[in-house]
């Protein structure tokens, strides 16, 4: 009779976590198609209010500016606070702050929204509590998901996400011209409000993984396991208080001292250097450098867009087994599409092509180191390790961006795409260098958990 029941049993089983996955995934993507819409929105309003209030262009960049600048804040002090905490509680409080804002603004204060201070303040408190909640997701993702569901879902997450970057600047315009002014954060707070609810759906689909009745606390966590939900984020009251994790300083130490993070993140910080200022300046390069039309160098982000949907899919696709060699092709990838758009982007057709390739390798890339990091840094750790890592990668894109538009201006838009694609396929014969060794050694710094005694 066993061997009769067992085909039936391996027929039930399959299907069961094949919908599973799937049902998990179209959740996740709505709540970051929500999220996205959200922020698309609520930047865009924000954008508009400094304008109209001051006008001035240059209040529009200090929104940006104070932005940027509470966003490095958050990942040094968040961090701790996340490895400590519950990241599903701070991601809760973050939507829940988000939505406050928006509606004391949008409906309950007419000082507020008349007062260029309180704008600038609003705008910074929204980007303080979002990018705490996007390390808190950050955080959470790897306690609750095998390695390799991970993959997937931040792959789909990242497809998502580009998609709705076509979509948002659409749905804004929209939502400002029938709410003008603040009123077009009803609507933001309106989708975080969605956003929150698919999150507690989420987390709800996670919890009932066919095969994983009985989650692990988090701090007994191994980083290396790969199958099974591994969490809740809820260690069960009978389990013993977690032993007192290091300090900021003492994971800095180890970051800086281990030679395969010092490389990473070396390699990281040049690659993102590249990228972040490439696609920042895509629209100067075509208007400038390509003579287009304000209107025609805006639908050809699009193409770029395209490439970064695509770059999602093949992230989800290759799984873990493939984040490595993705650090360097896709970086050579952009670097392609970087050279490209700087010689041949006179050809409309070519530069369409370019930016696709560009797109496809800047979102790979991404996502791909990302997961590294989630995937090969300490588990109970992985907020202030991420947010460490972050806070530099930032502070050096930010130096790089701010420092662009003066080389632009001195030597124009195609001697400044040609040293960024020669300086991201530079970055890629490097990753090329980043053996097994270097791969093994991320896993195994003095803060890592001893590996298990064999049986």
């Amino acid at each position: 009779m066993a061997t009769e029941q067992e085909p039936r049993t391996g027929r039930t089983v399959l299907p069961t976590a094949s919908r599973w996955l799937t049902l998990l995934l179209v959740v996740f993507a709505v709540l970051v198609m929500s999220r996205s819409l959200s922020e698309g929105i609520y930047d865009i309003a924000f954008a508009n209010l400094a304008l109209d209030l001051s006008g001035l262009v240059s209040t529009v960049g200090l929104v940006y500016c104070v932005g940027y600048g509470v966003e490095v804040v958050a990942s040094i002090a968040a961090g701790p606070l996340l490895d400590r905490g519950n990241p599903k509680t701070v991601l809760v409080v973050a939507y829940l702050v988000k939505i406050g804002v928006f509606v004391f603004i949008g409906i309950g204060s007419t000082f507020l929204s008349s007062h260029l201070w309180a704008i600038v303040v609003a705008a910074a408190t929204v980007d303080l509590v979002h990018h705490i909640g996007e390390m808190a997701l950050f955080v959470l993702l790897p306690r609750i998901l095998d390695a390799k569901t991970l993959v997937r879902v931040q792959g789909i997450g990242g497809t998502i996400r580009s998609a709705a970057e076509l979509l948002s600047p659409v749905a804004a315009g929209l939502v400002i011209t029938l709410l003008p002014g603040s009123r077009a954060l009803l609507v933001a707070a309106g989708l975080q409000v969605l956003a929150l609810a698919v999150f507690a759906g989420f987390i709800a689909v996670v919890v009932r993984q066919p095969g994983s009745a009985h989650p692990k606390s988090v701090h007994a966590q191994g980083s290396g396991a790969t199958t099974g939900v591994k969490t809740a984020g809820i260690a069960p009251e009978e389990e013993s208080a977690p032993a007192p994790l290091p300090s900021r300083r003492a994971v800095a130490r180890t970051l800086a001292s281990s030679p395969a993070w010092r490389r990473f993140l070396t390699f990281h910080a040049l690659t993102v250097l590249a990228l972040s200022t490439v696609i920042l300046s895509l629209l100067p390069l075509m208007r400038e450098t390509f003579a287009m039309s304000p209107a025609r160098a805006g639908s050809f982000l699009a193409f770029s867009t395209i490439g970064a949907i695509i770059g999602g899919l093949v992230v989800a696709k290759a799984g873990p087994e493939g984040i490595y060699s993705s650090l360097r092709w896709a970086t050579a990838l952009a670097g392609a599409g970087t050279l490209t758009a700087a010689l041949l982007g006179g050809s409309q057709w070519i530069l369409a092509a370019a930016l696709v390739l560009f797109g496809l390798g800047f979102t790979v890339y991404l996502r791909s180191a990302g997961l590294l990091v989630q995937l090969r840094a300490p588990a109970a750790l992985l907020g202030t390790w991420h947010g460490l890592l972050d806070a530099v990668i930032r502070i050096v894109s930010a130096g790089a961006i701010l420092a662009t538009g003066f080389l632009f201006d001195r030597f124009g838009g195609r001697p400044v795409y040609l040293v960024f694609g020669a300086l991201l396929l530079l970055a890629a014969a490097l990753w090329a260098t980043f053996g097994i060794q270097d791969q093994q050694n991320l896993g195994s710094t003095p803060l890592h958990p001893a590996p298990a005694p064999a049986p």
